[in-house]
C-alpha cells in the first residue's frame, strides 16, 4: 500500500455518521492503544480511561480475543465487595515485524514482536560491495529469522545505503556512490509475498527515525542527525518530521562540494582512511587514525572537511541540534573535534551532542519502523500490495 500524507481541511458540507463498522474499528483501536499506554487491563479499566461504556468495550474484548490481537493474561486481585475481573493485554506473538539492513560490507535483520521486544537479531560482516550481493545475504538471514521467531510476519522495512526516491521505492543511482547496484523490486528480490507490507529508506533516514523516537532527541521537532560510517550522510528532521526531498536525495551531504571541487566522499575516500576504490571509509584504518589523542594533519584535516560540510547545513536549515552518529561517533577525537570545529564556525548557536545508538540506529529505525506500520494498519494488512511509505 503506498500511503501518502495530506492537510486536514474543515468540512464545507455535513459529514455522514460514521458505519456501525467504522465505529468498532475506532473502539477496537482505541482499546488496543490503552493497553499499550497502560499496560494489563480490565475491561472495567479501559472504560474508564477511554470514557467508552462498559458494554461497548466488551464487545471489543471479543471481537479482540477472536482475531488473537489481545489475550487474558491473569485477573485483577478479588476484593472484599466483588469478583476477580480478566486483565487483558497486547498478543506479543500476534505477529513480528522485520527490519533489514542492506550496507556496505554489513547486513543485518531485526525483529520485534507485536509489543516491541526483540525476538531475533542476526547480522553478519561480508565483502558485500554492491545491493545484489547484500541482498542475497539478507534472504539468508530473512528465513533464518522467520524460522527462529514462529509467527507471522506483518510487515518489513528495509534500511539501503543508497539514497531511495520515495515516489518509485528504488535505489536512486549517485555518481561515485560507496554502495552501488540496484533492484528493479525489493520484494521479489527478498523473497518477500507480494502481500506482505514492505518499506524502503535509506539507512539515514531510519536512523535519524531511531534518534527520534528512542535516543537524545526524543520530543523534538528539529535536528540534524549526522552518520559517521563507511558513507557519511544525514537526516534532516523538520517541524516535527522526517524531510526526505521531491526525489530522495536531502541529506546526501557526501556529495556536497568542497573549495577543491571535490566531493566530501571524494575527498575522504582518496584520504588516509579511504578504501583502495576511493569510494568509501575503510572502517578499520579510520578507527586507526582517530582512535588516538596523538596530533595527527591528516586527521585534522579529516575533521575540517567534515566540520566544513556539517556547518554548511547547519546555516542552510537552522536545527538548533546536531546529532552525530553511526560507527564514528565513539571517538572522543571525532566527537570533541568536531564540536569544538562547528561551534567555532556556525552562524547561530547550535547543540552538538553524540547519539547513544552506535551502529545499530538504521537497524533499530527499520524495525521501529515496520512495527509502527503494523500497529496503524492492524487489521487490514494481508489486504495490501507491497509497498509502503516510510513513516515520518
Amino acid at each position: 500500500m503506498v500511503a501518502s500524507t495530506g492537510t486536514f481541511r474543515r468540512a464545507a458540507t455535513p459529514v455522514a455518521a460514521p458505519l456501525p463498522s467504522t465505529l468498532a474499528q475506532l473502539t477496537d483501536s482505541t482499546f488496543i492503544d490503552a493497553l499499550f499506554r497502560e499496560g494489563p487491563s480490565s475491561r472495567a479499566q479501559i472504560a474508564k480511561s477511554t470514557g467508552i461504556s462498559k458494554p461497548t468495550i466488551s464487545e471489543s474484548a471479543q471481537r479482540l480475543l477472536s482475531t488473537g490481537l489481545i489475550v487474558e493474561v491473569g485477573q485483577t486481585a478479588t476484593g472484599m465487595r466483588g469478583r476477580s475481573a480478566v486483565l487483558y493485554d497486547v498478543n506479543p506473538r500476534y505477529g513480528h515485524s522485520l527490519g533489514v539492513v542492506l550496507e556496505r560490507g554489513h547486513v543485518a535483520v531485526k525483529a520485534l514482536d507485536h509489543k516491541g521486544a526483540a525476538v531475533c537479531d542476526r547480522q553478519i560482516e561480508a565483502d558485500d560491495e554492491n545491493l545484489p550481493a547484500a541482498i542475497a545475504d539478507a534472504r539468508d538471514l530473512i528465513a533464518q529469522c522467520t524460522a527462529d521467531v514462529g509467527t507471522p510476519r506483518l510487515a518489513t522495512a528495509v534500511s539501503v545505503a543508497a539514497p531511495i526516491d520515495p515516489r518509485t521505492h528504488t535505489v536512486r543511482q549517485l555518481p561515485d556512490a560507496p554502495f552501488t547496484g540496484s533492484v528493479p523490486d525489493f520484494a521479489t528480490a527478498l523473497h518477500i509475498d507480494a502481500a506482505e507490507p514492505l518499506i524502503i529508506d535509506n539507512d539515514v533516514n531510519w536512523a535519524t527515525i531511531a534518534e527520534s523516537r528512542t535516543g537524545s532527541t526524543q520530543g523534538a521537532d528539529n535536528f540534524l542527525y549526522v552518520y559517521l560510517g563507511a558513507g557519511v550522510g544525514a537526516g534532516l528532521f523538520l517541524s516535527g518530521g522526517l524531510h526526505r526531498g521531491s526525489s530522495g536525495t536531502a541529506g546526501e551531504i557526501a556529495f556536497l562540494r568542497m573549495a577543491s571541487g571535490e566531493t566530501l566522499m571524494s575527498r575522504l575516500g582518496h584520504s588516509l582512511i579511504g578504501t583502495p576504490d576511493g569510494r568509501s571509509i575503510d572502517l578499520v584504518r579510520a578507527r586507526a587514525l582517530l582512535d588516538t589523542d596523538a596530533p595527527d594533519h591528516a586527521a585534522d584535516e579529516i575533521l575540517d572537511d567534515l566540520a566544513h560540510t556539517i556547518v554548511n547545513v547547519t546555516t542552510a536549515i537552522d536545527p538548533g541540534r546536531i546529532v552525530i552518529g553511526g560507527p564514528l561517533s565513539e571517538f572522543a577525537r571525532i566527537t570533541e573535534g568536531l564540536s569544538r570545529r562547528i561551534a567555532d564556525a556556525a552562524l547561530s548557536d547550535v547543540e552538538v551532542s553524540m547519539s547513544p545508538l552506535g551502529r545499530t540506529a538504521p537497524l533499530q529505525g527499520a524495525a521501529i519502523g515496520a512495527l509502527e506500520f503494523a500497529h496503524q494498519h492492524r487489521g487490514s494488512i494481508g489486504s495490501t500490495t507491497s509497498e509502503a511509505a516510510a513513516p515520518d
